[in-house]
Protein backbone atom coordinates (compact mmCIF):
# COMPACT_ATOMS: atom_id res chain seq x y z
CA UNK A 1 0.00 0.00 0.00
CA UNK A 2 1.26 3.11 -1.08
CA UNK A 3 1.61 5.81 2.13
CA UNK A 4 -0.44 8.35 -0.37
CA UNK A 5 -3.58 5.69 -0.57
CA UNK A 6 -3.67 5.99 3.50
CA UNK A 7 -5.56 9.35 3.95
CA UNK A 8 -8.03 8.37 1.29
CA UNK A 9 -9.06 5.49 2.99
CA UNK A 10 -9.72 7.07 6.11
CA UNK A 11 -11.38 9.45 4.15
CA UNK A 12 -13.66 6.27 2.20
CA UNK A 13 -14.24 4.85 5.89
CA UNK A 14 -15.35 8.29 7.12
CA UNK A 15 -17.83 8.97 4.03
CA UNK A 16 -19.11 5.47 4.62
CA UNK A 17 -19.55 5.77 8.16
CA UNK A 18 -21.22 9.06 7.49
CA UNK A 19 -23.92 7.54 4.97
CA UNK A 20 -24.39 4.64 7.78
CA UNK A 21 -25.06 7.13 10.30
CA UNK A 22 -27.80 9.03 7.80
CA UNK A 23 -29.39 5.58 7.02
CA UNK A 24 -29.61 4.80 10.91
CA UNK A 25 -30.92 8.04 11.81
CA UNK A 26 -33.50 7.67 8.51
CA UNK A 27 -34.79 4.09 9.88
CA UNK A 28 -34.74 5.26 13.07
CA UNK A 29 -37.17 8.14 12.11
CA UNK A 30 -39.27 6.13 10.16
CA UNK A 31 -39.80 3.49 13.20
CA UNK A 32 -40.73 6.22 15.52
CA UNK A 33 -43.33 8.08 12.94
CA UNK A 34 -45.02 4.20 12.92
CA UNK A 35 -46.90 4.63 15.87
CA UNK A 36 -47.51 8.33 15.04
CA UNK A 37 -48.72 7.74 11.52
CA UNK A 38 -51.58 5.35 12.96
CA UNK A 39 -52.91 7.62 15.26
CA UNK A 40 -52.80 10.76 12.74
CA UNK A 41 -54.50 9.02 9.93
CA UNK A 42 -57.76 9.01 11.60
CA UNK A 43 -57.54 12.70 12.08
CA UNK A 44 -55.99 13.31 8.95
CA UNK A 45 -57.57 14.02 5.57
CA UNK A 46 -56.82 11.33 2.56
CA UNK A 47 -54.60 13.26 0.65
CA UNK A 48 -52.22 13.71 3.16
CA UNK A 49 -52.19 10.45 4.52
CA UNK A 50 -51.55 9.68 0.67
CA UNK A 51 -48.87 11.63 0.27
CA UNK A 52 -46.81 9.95 3.06
CA UNK A 53 -44.87 6.86 1.75
CA UNK A 54 -45.96 3.53 3.59
CA UNK A 55 -43.79 3.12 6.45
CA UNK A 56 -42.87 -1.05 7.16
CA UNK A 57 -41.51 -2.25 10.40
CA UNK A 58 -39.94 -5.05 8.98
CA UNK A 59 -38.55 -2.92 6.38
CA UNK A 60 -37.01 -0.48 8.75
CA UNK A 61 -35.52 -3.03 10.99
CA UNK A 62 -33.47 -4.57 8.07
CA UNK A 63 -32.31 -1.08 7.71
CA UNK A 64 -31.05 -0.46 10.95
CA UNK A 65 -29.13 -3.51 11.03
CA UNK A 66 -27.85 -3.32 7.73
CA UNK A 67 -26.84 0.55 8.50
CA UNK A 68 -25.31 -1.03 11.19
CA UNK A 69 -22.58 -3.55 9.89
CA UNK A 70 -21.44 -0.46 7.40
CA UNK A 71 -20.73 1.15 9.90
CA UNK A 72 -18.80 -1.61 11.51
CA UNK A 73 -17.17 -1.96 8.16
CA UNK A 74 -15.88 1.80 7.76
CA UNK A 75 -14.92 1.62 11.26
CA UNK A 76 -12.91 -1.41 10.59
CA UNK A 77 -11.72 0.02 7.38
CA UNK A 78 -10.89 3.31 9.27
CA UNK A 79 -8.59 1.19 11.86
CA UNK A 80 -6.58 -0.78 9.55
CA UNK A 81 -5.75 2.42 8.08
CA UNK A 82 -4.60 3.51 11.31
CA UNK A 83 -2.60 0.58 11.94
CA UNK A 84 -0.52 1.16 8.61
CA UNK A 85 0.11 4.60 9.46
CA UNK A 86 1.22 3.54 13.00
CA UNK A 87 3.41 0.61 11.19
CA UNK A 88 4.99 2.83 9.17
CA UNK A 89 6.14 5.02 12.10
CA UNK A 90 7.39 2.52 13.86
CA UNK A 91 9.81 1.33 11.05
CA UNK A 92 10.59 4.84 9.87
CA UNK A 93 11.98 5.27 14.16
Amino acid sequence: MELKSIPSAIQSGLNGYQTAERGLAEAANNISRLNTDNTSAVNATASAVEARPEVSLTTEAVNLVVNEHLAKANIKTIQTADEVIGTLIDTKV
